[in-house]
């Protein structure tokens, strides 16, 4: 009996301490099934419009940066871009034609304000002639008239020069003529060099289902491209769990396709908000498609509302993530956050296409 009540009692005290450890484990290490793969989607769009002539890539092919992807007609383009050309040398030539008006109005100013200043001396000289009758008042009247005359010219002349000038359209050193025809030159180019797109990022294509000669609207995306520069796993936890969990703390990732192999992760923020499932929340403004959405497991008892984690994955078979694919997450709450191991796993640098090959 003695043997007996000793053994309930280990028992017992195995139960306790079971339950402990699991709590505590559960505590430190947080779960979820309800996880999701997922990377970032370029949307391929074409920024001017036109008919497709050359595609250089299928579906589910694997691009790298700076791959080009399809070509445009560029013909309407390219005749653009030739009409802005022969319209900056026109202007350059316009430019060069009001700089010889410029020098033809100074000059004729010179020679005004040299006829004027030999006028005003005349004047000057006939005046003390008039006292002693040497000269007539006639005379006198009209040295002074031309003299004001000459004076007139040499405002108009001034005039001249000043209008020349601004048609020039010189300001601050540069010439606004010759900058607004190479900007509409430069614009031309730029619209050529679109005609050709070019893989914005490391990935693979999806959806692509057109062919040569289908019309890109200029902005309509075409296909997509799921970039594989960063793979992460939306964990949908629950909220009693998320006081414990901050960015920057590890997490370990099993796949439903690969069970046996874990997969470590880092996580890199918690949602602010969800749409909500209340009658009252359906109906506010701007609510449904602006947050995320998760669909509760049961209708007819009151649970913790679920919120995405973000965890970037750090490791595994590059080969082996799908987006959509489901998957189990494991939070370290116990570890220090790694900030400086999250920054390095961000994407740093964008992509500019070249302009013209």
């Amino acid at each position: 009996m003695k043997a007996t009540n000793l053994l309930r009692a280990a028992i017992l005290l195995a139960a306790v301490l079971l339950v402990f450890l699991t709590w505590r484990n559960l505590g430190s290490y947080p779960r979820t099934e309800d996880a999701e793969v997922r990377a970032n989607v370029a949307g391929i769009a074409p920024q001017v419009g036109g008919s497709i002539v050359k595609l250089h890539v299928v579906d589910n092919q694997r691009v790298k940066r700076g791959d080009l992807l399809f070509e445009l007609d560029a013909r309407p383009y390219e005749a653009e871009a030739a009409r802005a050309k022969a319209r900056l040398e026109l202007v350059r030539l316009e430019v060069r034609a009001l700089e010889d008006e410029i020098s033809a109005a100074e000059a004729a100013l010179h020679d005004r304000v040299a006829k004027a200043e030999y006028a005003d001396s005349h004047y000057e000289r006939l005046v003390p002639l008039l006292e002693g009758n040497f000269a007539s008042a006639d005379r006198v009247e009209r040295a002074r008239t031309e003299a004001s005359s000459a004076r007139a010219m040499v405002r108009e002349g001034e005039a001249a020069v000043a209008r020349a000038r601004n048609q020039l359209g010189s300001f601050e050193g540069r010439n606004t003529r010759v900058e607004e025809a190479a900007s509409a030159l430069r614009d031309a180019e730029l619209r050529v060099s679109y005609c050709r797109v070019y893989a914005p990022c490391d990935g693979q294509v999806t959806n692509l289902q057109i062919s040569p000669g289908a019309y890109a609207a200029a902005g309509g995306q075409v296909f997509s491209l799921v970039d594989s520069a960063v793979w992460y796993v939306l964990a949908n936890f629950r909220e009693t769990d998320l006081a414990r969990i901050c960015p920057g703390q590890r997490a370990t990732v099993y796949l439903m396709s690969q069970r046996d192999r874990p997969i470590s992760g880092v996580v890199q923020g918690i949602a602010r908000a969800v749409y909500p499932l209340t009658t009252s929340s359906l109906a506010a403004p701007g609510g449904e498609g602006v947050f995320s959405r998760v669909e509760p497991t049961f209708d007819f008892v009151q649970l913790a509302q679920r919120f995405p984690v973000r965890i970037v994955l750090e490791g595994g078979d590059e080969e082996s993530f799908r987006m959509g694919g489901k998957a189990a997450v494991i939070v370290d709450t116990d570890g220090e956050p790694d900030a400086e191991r999250l920054r390095a796993l961000q994407p740093s640098e964008g992509f500019s296409p070249p302009l013209v090959e």
